[in-house]
């Protein structure tokens, strides 16, 4: 008696359409739960526009009160094409001109601007959630070079996972003697979230080329950059009196 041929996956998958099928639905099913894993993560507001750039007027002048400056928070020419796209994302809008999946990467000279529009947004973030007692994580807001103190003294598992604006990316050191060890701590930490798909958003004075060459972050850190960020340029001088 002649024995049966054992059939290869590969003639399995060809030959049968029914298992092919199946496996299709289940891959989509799993695409699916993933992204709703992802959702779960982000903060999304039901907000008209007017009302969001009200919200952001009031608490971009609360940032500025912390920071002891007695003044109001301006909208103007130069910052507002950035608060609209901080909207579109925020409430996922397909307007966004960008990938809603990455992260926010402000550039611009010293003063225009960044990092108040960040603290920002992450100010009405957070007290958005707290408020209404929602269960999404809250944001860090954290300067670069404070963080990688805090790697150092700490431990860079407490920062892989937690959603961080990061401030002024590339003014830190960029190696750091560790008991006699060079390590380079906020370039691990990117390596490290961009494996995982944390989401992070960052201000930097400094372009894509230049902090992915050598005397920064490196090309491979650079080429992370590319999937973990939207780099939005923020133009003007230093608002700095």
């Amino acid at each position: 008696m002649e024995k049966k041929k054992d059939l290869s996956i590969r003639e399995v998958i060809s030959t049968n359409r029914e298992f092919y099928r199946a496996l299709r639905k289940e891959a989509e099913e799993i695409i699916s739960d993933e992204r709703k894993k992802i959702l779960q993560h982000r903060l999304f507001l039901p907000l008209a526009y007017p009302d969001f750039r009200n919200l952001f007027l009031s608490f971009g002048t609360i940032c500025l009160h912390k920071r002891n400056q007695n003044r109001t928070f301006i909208v103007n020419e130069n910052n507002e094409p950035i608060i609209k796209q901080l909207y579109f994302y925020v409430t996922h809008n397909p307007s966004f001109e960008g990938d809603l999946s990455k992260g926010i990467m402000l550039q611009g000279k010293y003063g225009c601007g960044k990092t108040v529009i960040l603290e920002t947004y992450s100010l009405l973030h957070n007290h958005i959630i707290r408020q209404f007692r929602l269960n999404y994580p809250l944001l860090t807001f954290i300067k670069s070079v404070e963080l990688q103190e805090q790697i150092r003294t700490q431990s860079i598992n407490a920062f892989v996972r937690r959603p961080l604006i990061i401030d002024e990316f590339g003014r830190e050191s960029k190696t750091v003697m560790d008991y006699g060890n060079i390590t380079r701590p906020i370039s691990e930490l990117l390596s490290l979230r961009s494996e995982i798909g944390t989401l992070t958003h960052g201000t930097t004075n400094f372009t894509l080329t230049t902090l992915s060459s050598d005397e920064f972050y490196g090309g491979m850190i650079g080429d992370r950059f590319k999937t973990m960020f939207n780099f939005i340029s923020l133009p003007g001088e230093s608002r700095r009196k």
